[in-house]
């Protein structure tokens, strides 16, 4: 009963709080609890276009998992998901998986003192309308098992995005009002129509740059925030790639050499790493691909360097992953080159879980730079690293994707006051530690931690992170934040020594 009269007195107050174009509604609810678990779902209705409330609405998936204390405080955690376009509440296609019993236990620590917002942005999972692209889903169905370096994946995949952007356009959908600053706005409207007065700000990879933007909109709102992986709204996410995925191999590379262990079944990894890889653009190769937990033997698939180090780049995102990097390495280069095959995984875009609409229509309206030759000549000054992530241009998408251009770092730096804790791992190809030094400049209270063993999002893979990214909202104090005791904070990763 307590709970159901604390819900009732959050939805009065919101009556007499929020503006009076959100509605909120009380729904049934789609994240599943146990006897001692308590959850209140609803759907946070907003104006499409704030500047044009009659233009139709968007429904917010809200879901707000209650604190185990008998007296929370009044200021709960929201929880900014990465992206962008990546859904909150469950992976879709093509295997739905349903994420309840993960936010019930990464979220123990945080409920402790206080309540627990999750929602998924605008455009995304369960919030309507969606920019989902079914398209590529049906394209990824029909794609054979084995896709070579070769195959003509991006044309095919274009082809399918601009089909999803007509219908798109054919059903109404104003696209030009799916972005970081609408998003912003839709954060402080769900908190105010909950009923709160101020909440603390929770985001990770992209989830720092919404939440960035929400203290840049709505200062006032923000009593603190923890930013794991922080992307701020200076960075150019096409023309700075090459730089952070070639100083994530530089800090993983200088780490194995520091390491007796990976030096014996790496010596010189760097070198031999970039030898190999320039020997396999020179002279793509079949190689049997190595993990026969998921491949049977004798399966084959042509490689050359570049789609190599495009793989490995996806498993710098993997704090335990990564580890496996240089034995791939050293293993290489003893002769058994199929080893640099081990983290092959043949999928499309399309088949990642994201909604891919979002993440195009976001980064194409926000990027500061959409210049083929801009790109060639910074990828140009990383070598094969940059010569890799030439294939994860967002140019081709944008091209068949042509929303009106909004770029983001056209507000500058964010400047806040708002006690900030931000996170990174020393091994992050997308949003590595000079990221948050960018963005620490400008908040003029704030602590930068970065955890030596980490990929992407520390938050997720490291429980002393969490567990102090739980206390921070407790006291928000940047100064007092204690250097974690925990090996993923202070030593390199674990490499691994055999297969």
């Amino acid at each position: 009963m307590k709970r159901l009269s604390l819900s009732l007195v959050l939805l009065a107050l919101a009556a007499t709080t929020a503006r009076s174009d959100v509605e909120l509604r009380e729904t049934e609810c789609w994240v599943r609890a146990n006897m001692v678990q308590n959850v209140d779902c609803y759907h946070v209705i907003v104006p499409l276009d704030r500047a044009n409330p009659s233009a139709g609405s968007a429904q917010l998936a809200v879901a707000v998992l209650r604190s185990s204390s008998r007296n929370p405080e009044p200021d709960p955690v929201i929880y900014m998901e990465g992206g962008p376009g990546a859904p909150t509440f469950a992976s879709d296609y093509p295997d739905y998986e349903d994420y309840s019993d993960f936010w019930w236990e990464h979220t123990s620590s945080f409920r402790r003192s206080r309540d627990f917002i999750l929602f998924d942005q605008r455009g995304i999972g369960l919030s309507r309308p969606s920019l989902d692209c079914p398209e590529l889903h049906d394209l990824d169905r029909s794609l054979p098992e084995i896709l070579h370096y070769d195959h003509p994946l991006i044309e095919r995949e274009t082809n399918e995005l601009a089909a999803c952007y007509d219908r798109l356009r054919a059903e109404g959908v104003p696209l030009e009002q799916f972005d970081t600053r609408n998003s912003a706005d839709d954060v402080a409207d769900i908190v105010r129509a909950l009923g709160y007065e101020q909440v603390n700000l929770y985001g990770v990879s992209y989830g720092t740059r919404l939440g960035l933007e929400v203290m840049r909109r709505h200062p006032d709102l923000v009593r603190s925030a923890v930013l794991d992986g922080v992307y701020p709204p200076t960075i150019d996410a096409e023309l700075d790639f090459p730089r952070a995925v070639a100083g994530a191999f530089a800090n993983l590379f200088e780490d194995c050499a520091n390491d007796a262990g990976c030096r014996r079944v790496a010596p010189d990894a760097e070198a031999t790493f970039e030898h190999l890889i320039a020997d396999l653009n020179a002279d793509p190769r079949e190689l049997e691909l190595y993990d026969l937990d998921y491949f049977n033997r004798g399966t084959y698939v042509r490689f050359n360097g570049n789609a190599v180090t495009s793989s490995m780049v996806e498993y710098l995102y993997d704090s335990y992953w990564l580890t496996y990097i240089p034995l791939m390495i050293g293993t290489a280069a003893d002769g058994d080159l199929d080893a640099l095959s081990y983290f092959y995984w043949p999928a499309s875009w399309g088949s990642d879980g994201m909604d891919e609409g979002v993440f195009v229509n976001v980064e194409c309206r926000e990027a500061p730079t959409l210049d083929t030759s801009a790109m060639m000549a910074e990828a140009a000054r990383y070598g094969i690293y940059g010569e890799a992530v030439l294939e994860w241009s967002l140019v081709p998408y944008c091209d068949v994707w042509p929303v009106q251009s909004n770029p983001l770092d056209a507000g500058g730096p964010v400047v806040s006051d708002a006690p900030t804790l931000l996170m990174s791992g020393r091994y992050d190809p997308v949003t590595p530690a000079s990221y948050a030094d960018e963005a620490a400049e400008t908040l003029s209270d704030s602590k930068h931690l970065v955890f030596r063993s980490g990929g992407h999002g520390v938050t997720f893979w490291f429980d002393c992170a969490a567990k102090l990214a739980a206390k921070f909202f407790d006291a928000p104090n940047p100064a007092a934040v204690p250097f974690p005791r925990c090996r993923d904070y202070t030593d390199a990763a674990d490499f691994a020594l055999r297969f």
